[in-house]
C-alpha cells in the first residue's frame, strides 16, 4: 500500500525530523535566557522565535505532505479493489455480497485514510519528540525523570491492551455496516415488490434493516466505550506526571539539587512530551481500527482474479458452433456471511456440499443453424449458457465454442465472439446510446438507431428523447419488454457469429414479441443461434430443439419430431401451446 509513497514519506519524515528537533532546542534557549538574565534576552528571544517560525513551517508542510500522501495511497487502494472486484470470476459474485463490496471499497478505505491523517501524520515525529524530550529530561534530572517514565509506561500499557478490543470491536462494525449495505442493496433493488406486497413486508424488511443497522451500532458502541475509557485516563496520567514534576521538582530546587531555570526546562520539556504522547496514543488506536479495515481489504485484494491466460479464438473451419461433451456442473453452496469469513476447516467441508445441475450432458449445435433449449424450470438451460460463456468450468467434461475447448481459450478473446442476452436483461443507469455502445464504443448514432429500429423501440425513444434519453436505475424507466429488446438492440450491434438468448421474449407481449422473433430472424442469417424458449411457440422453427430434464438431455429433434415421441416436450406443448 505504501510502495509507491516511499519517497514522499521519506520526505514527510524529514520534515517532521526538522520540526521536533527545532522544537526540541526551544526549552534550552528559554533556560539560557533565566539562567543569563537580562544579559542576552533581546537576542535570544529573537532566536527563539525564529525556531518557533521553522518549527511551524516544517510542521504544517510535513502534516502536508503526509495527508497527500496518505489520499494518494487511499486511491491507489481503492482503484486496486474496483479492479479486483471487476475481475473476480463470476463464481466469487455468488458468494460475496453486492453491498458489502461496496462498503469495502467506500467505508473501509475512509479508515486507512485516517489511520495516515490521525495516526502516522502525528506519530512520526511524536516519535522523535518523544525520545529527544526524554534524553533532554534525563540530562536534566534522572529522579523527575524516573516518575514521569513510570506514569507514562502504565498508561501506554492500558493503551496497547484497550488497543486490541478496538480493532476488534472495529473489524465487527465494518462488517457489520457490511452486512446493512447489502441488505439495503437488496431491498432498493425489489422496492417495487415490497411496496406491491404490502406494510406487513415493508415492516419485516425495515426490521431486518433495523437489526443489521442495531447490530452496527452495538459495535461502534463497544468501540466508543473503550476510547471512553482510555483517553481520560491517558490525559489523566499526563495530569499527574505534571503534578509530580511540580511537587518533586519544588523540593528539589529547594535542596539546592537543580536550578530553577532547569525546573522550568524540564517543565517545557514535559509539555512537548504531553502533546506527542497523545498523538502516538491516538494513533495507536487509529491504526488498530484501520487494522480490522485493512483485513478487510486484504481479503479481497487476495481473491484470484478471471484467468487471462490462454490461446486466441481460431475457429476450427467446418467445426459446430458450439458442443458440449459429457459435460457435469455442480455449483457450491454458501454460506449466508460469505465464503471469505469461513476458516480453512469450514472451508473444506463445505467443499463438498454442492449441487449437480448438468449430468453428463452432450449435444452439438451445428454452425449457422439455431438450436432452442428447453425443459422445465431448474432444467440446467441458463447454466448451459453460463458455461458457454464460460462464466463457469465445467466439473467434467469439455465445451467447445467453434471446435476449441472454452478451458483452453482467453475469456477475453472468447466473449467477443459471443451475442449474450441475460434472462434479466442488464440496462445501465445513463442514457440509451452509452448503453448501446457498451459493446461497441466505436458505433455512430446511425448504426444505434438501426439496431433500436430492428427490435421496434426506435418510436418511444423518438418521442421521449432519443439516444439521450436517461434511464433510471436499473432502467427502471423503461418497461421489462423494453429493458429486454433494449438489451437485444445491444446484442445485435455487437454483430458477434455466435447468439446466446436466454428467454428473450419472456417480459413482452404478443406484438413486441412478434417484432423480437423477426429482429432475431434478420439477426440470426448466416449466424449460430443457441436460444432458451420461454415459449415453445417461439422455437417451433428451431433447426433442432434441446429438451433438458433435471440437468439431463432427454431429447432433442425438430418440433414436430418431438411431438410425434418425446414426453417432456408433450408435457410441455399441452401446457402452453394449448392454451
Amino acid at each position: 500500500m505504501l510502495a509507491h509513497h516511499r519517497g514522499a514519506l521519506a520526505f514527510a519524515v524529514a520534515l517532521s525530523l526538522v520540526s521536533s528537533v527545532v522544537a526540541l532546542v526551544q526549552p534550552l534557549v528559554v533556560n539560557r535566557m533565566i539562567a543569563d538574565f537580562p544579559d542576552g534576552v533581546a537576542g535570544r528571544a529573537g532566536i527563539l522565535v525564529a525556531l518557533l517560525a521553522v518549527s511551524s513551517v516544517a510542521d504544517g508542510a510535513s502534516i502536508y505532505v503526509m495527508t497527500r500522501t496518505a489520499e494518494s495511497a487511499v486511491y491507489d487502494t481503492r482503484t486496486r479493489l474496483i479492479d479486483r472486484v471487476l475481475r473476480l470470476p463470476v463464481t466469487a459474485y455468488d458468494r460475496l455480497r453486492t453491498g458489502d463490496l461496496v462498503t469495502r471499497v467506500g467505508a473501509d478505505t475512509t479508515l486507512v485514510r485516517s489511520a495516515f491523517t490521525g495516526g502516522l501524520v502525528g506519530a512520526v515525529g511524536s516519535a522523535v519528540t518523544m525520545v529527544g524530550s526524554v534524553v533532554l529530561m534525563g540530562l536534566i534530572d534522572v529522579v523527575m525523570l524516573g516518575v514521569v517514565l513510570t506514569v507514562v509506561a502504565l498508561a501506554l500499557l492500558a493503551v496497547i491492551v484497550a488497543s486490541g478490543r478496538i480493532q476488534r470491536s472495529t473489524k465487527a462494525a465494518q462488517k457489520s455496516v457490511g452486512e446493512l449495505g447489502a441488505g439495503l442493496e437488496r431491498a432498493l433493488v425489489a422496492v417495487r415488490t415490497i411496496r406491491a406486497a404490502g406494510a406487513r413486508a415493508q415492516g419485516r424488511i425495515e426490521a431486518a434493516l433495523g437489526r443489521d443497522a442495531r447490530r452496527a451500532f452495538g459495535h461502534g458502541r463497544d468501540v466508543a466505550k473503550v476510547e471512553g475509557l482510555l483517553f481520560p485516563a491517558t490525559g489523566l496520567s499526563l495530569q499527574v506526571a505534571f503534578l509530580a514534576v511540580l511537587g518533586i521538582g519544588g523540593m528539589r530546587v529547594a535542596a539546592g539539587a537543580i536550578t530553577v531555570a532547569d525546573l522550568v526546562s524540564f517543565v517545557l520539556y514535559l509539555f512537548m512530551l504531553a502533546s506527542p504522547l497523545g498523538a502516538v496514543f491516538g494513533a495507536v488506536t487509529t491504526v488498530r481500527q484501520a487494522m480490522g479495515a485493512i483485513e478487510r481489504i486484504q481479503r479481497i485484494l487476495g481473491e484470484p482474479v478471471e484467468s487471462e491466460a490462454g490461446a486466441e479464438l481460431e475457429p476450427v473451419p467446418g467445426a459446430p458452433a458450439v458442443e458440449f461433451d459429457r459435460v457435469t456442473f455442480s455449483y457450491a453452496h454458501t454460506t449466508e456471511e460469505g465464503e471469505e469469513e469461513i476458516d480453512d476447516a469450514a472451508r473444506a467441508d463445505a467443499g463438498g456440499a454442492r449441487t449437480v445441475v448438468l449430468h453428463d450432458v452432450s449435444f452439438t449445435v451445428p454452425a449457422g443453424t439455431t438450436t432452442a433449449l428447453v425443459g422445465p424450470s431448474g432444467a440446467g438451460k441458463s447454466t448451459a449458457l453460463a458455461l458457454i460463456e464460460r462464466f463457469y468450468s465445467p466439473d467434467s467434461g469439455r465445451v467447445l465454442v467453434a471446435g476449441r475447448d472454452t478451458a483452453g481459450l482467453n475469456p477475453a478473446a472468447l466473449r467477443p465472439a459471443i451475442g449474450y442476452v441475460e434472462q434479466e436483461a442488464a440496462v445501465l443507469a445513463g442514457t440509451v446510446r452509452e448503453n448501446l455502445r457498451l459493446v461497441a464504443e466505436d458505433a455512430t448514432d446511425g448504426e444505434c438507431w438501426r439496431v433500436l429500429e430492428q427490435v421496434g423501440l426506435d418510436s418511444p425513444l423518438r418521442e421521449r428523447g432519443g439516444l439521450d434519453t436517461v434511464l433510471g436505475e436499473r432502467g427502471m424507466t423503461l418497461s421489462g419488454g423494453q429493458r429486454q429488446r433494449l438489451a437485444l438492440a445491444r446484442m445485435l450491434l455487437a454483430d458477434a457469429p455466435l447468439l446466446l438468448l436466454d428467454e428473450p421474449t419472456s417480459a413482452v407481449d404478443s406484438m413486441n414479441e412478434q417484432l423480437i422473433l423477426d429482429a432475431l430472424a434478420t439477426a440470426s442469417r448466416g449466424r449460430s443461434v443457441v436460444v432458451i424458449a420461454h415459449r415453445l411457440s417461439t422455437v417451433t422453427d428451431a433447426d433442432q430443439i434441446i429438451v433438458l430434464d433435471e440437468g439431463r438431455v432427454v431429447g432433442r429433434g425438430t418440433h414436430h419430431e418431438l411431438m410425434a415421441g418425446n414426453e417432456v416436450y408433450q408435457e410441455l406443448a399441452s401446457r402452453q401451446l394449448m392454451q
